[in-house]
């Protein structure tokens, strides 16, 4: 089975109509480390990864080919299948991210699921992708 040999995620790829803008909200605002980019794409490093293989965003141009060399559609956003992609968070920081998000005036909710003890923070970024900024929480 192959879930066994999963070490965790790799990379999470957006493919984007506005690289620019896109790129400084995720460099500028989100705070990640820019790590290779060019005019079709900007790859950034979300944390350490399993042996060597950082934990990836990355942002690809519309003009992309696929991993099976296919040119991707349009985009559209009432086609999307992605519901959103979160990004693991340590507890102490949460309530700083919160304040953060008011200084930046980010459009933002928040939700306590009780069941598995997690508490997180939504935003959207500039192409109306939701973003999840998560933590375990004991006390919950």
């Amino acid at each position: 089975m192959i879930k066994n040999k999963i070490k965790g995620l790799g990379e999470v790829i957006l493919r984007v109509n506005n690289m620019e803008k896109m790129k400084n909200f995720y460099q500028e605002i989100i705070g990640l480390q820019l790590i290779q980019e060019s005019e079709n794409y900007t790859f950034f490093k979300i944390a350490e990864g399993y042996k060597g293989h950082n934990q990836t965003l990355a942002l690809f141009a519309k003009t992309n080919l696929n991993a099976f060399n296919e040119k991707f559609e349009d985009i559209n956003f009432k086609k999307s299948s992605l519901h959103h992609f979160a990004l693991e968070i340590d507890k102490k920081d949460y309530d700083e991210i919160l304040q953060l998000c008011k200084n930046f005036q980010l459009e933002h909710t928040t939700e306590k699921f009780d069941w598995i003890k997690w508490k997180s923070i939504f935003i959207k970024d500039p192409e109306n992708n939701v973003i999840e900024f998560v933590c375990h929480d004991s006390n919950l």
